[in-house]
């Protein structure tokens, strides 16, 4: 009998992995985490103590040998996506990538043929898709509820707090910092909504820090429905608020304040010839239920929401706006 708790390892042991994906996995159902990935040894130790996992690897061989892992979070640098992913596929993982997918398209494309030929599940961290109140309002906008598609606007701009970045700070190790730390979120979601999109204007600015990478994006879209739409991402001095999603059909419209990533807010829905609705939205652990689709998928309980296909064809939208 197939056992039925998936075993996870974690490309990371810092940042977002020690205070978010690392809990993230161990709060789901149906998962378990059982070894971590580092560079630095220290850190890998430091991460097993805190978060009780029994094995911490500085070798990635020896990480993908064990055979306690089944599936891999890949949450390490950008750059080093593509290497670390398809090392996870050859040795016969099932692989959640973080966003963005990769630096460049080919790199995500070269991801999308290793996840075919090792036929093992490769998904991408798009936690909005895992947010129980926009997979219902998604479905209803897929049946026609709020009429054809016409326009999308996104924004969320966070405080950065200051300018030690690391390796985001670098263009071709990161892809671009407020593009790709929210921004490709934000791509997902309009494209989630939306459809696939072929044309895009893009104007990145780092007037708000002055380093190599954008701390401002905007981006603009044509979709290939003839819907249009923008986004804007930020990373601030100040906080921008709690984020805002719009939806507009022809009929009716959504508007999402502070339902990003599983914060609590409101949603306001019209239909056409109704008075605006508005109801508080309950906050929810996106990550957690990430992870618990995730180890579903590769159990064969149904199909990942954002595929390897979604990250490159996000990648393709991010190339467009930042020129290269």
């Amino acid at each position: 009998m197939a056992k039925k708790t998936v075993g996870w390892g974690l490309i990371g042991s810092t940042s977002w992995s020690d205070h978010t994906f690392g809990p993230a996995i161990t709060a789901a159902q149906g998962a378990e985490l059982a070894a971590v990935f580092s560079s630095k040894r220290a850190n890998a130790a430091a991460f097993c103590k805190k978060h009780g996992v029994p094995n911490g690897y500085t070798d990635l061989d020896a990480f993908l040998a064990d055979p306690a892992v089944e599936a891999v979070w890949v949450a390490g640098p950008t750059d080093l996506h593509k290497k670390q992913t398809i090392a996870a596929l050859k040795a016969g993982k099932h692989v959640l990538c973080e966003k963005p997918m990769a630096v460049s398209a080919a790199d995500c494309a070269a991801m999308v043929k290793a996840g075919i030929k090792a036929r093992r599940v490769l998904g991408l961290g798009y936690n909005n898709r895992h947010s129980p109140i926009f997979q219902a309002t998604q479905r209803d906008w897929a049946k026609g509820v709020y009429g054809a598609p016409v326009n999308v606007r996104i924004h969320l701009v966070l405080p950065a707090g200051n300018t030690q970045i690391g390796w985001r700070g670098y263009p071709k190790r990161s892809g671009g910092w407020a593009l790709g730390n929210i921004g490709t979120h934000l791509i997902d979601v309009a494209r989630w909504f939306m459809g696939d999109v072929d044309e895009v204007y893009g104007h990145l600015s780092n007037h708000a820090w002055g380093l190599k990478v954008d701390d401002h994006s905007l981006v603009a879209m044509g979709f290939k429905n003839g819907a249009s739409g923008t986004i804007m991402a930020g990373m601030g001095r100040v906080m921008g608020g709690t984020g805002r999603l719009e939806l507009y059909g022809t009929t009716g419209y959504c508007i999402f304040d502070g339902a990003l990533f599983g914060g609590g807010g409101t949603m306001t829905t019209s239909r056409k010839g109704a008075a605006p609705v508005t109801k508080k939205l309950p906050a929810y652990n996106t990550y957690q239920l990430q992870v618990e689709a995730f180890s579903r998928a590769v159990r064969g309980d149904g199909k990942f929401q954002a595929t390897a296909l979604d990250g490159l064809a996000n990648l393709k939208v991010m190339e467009e706006a930042r020129g290269w």
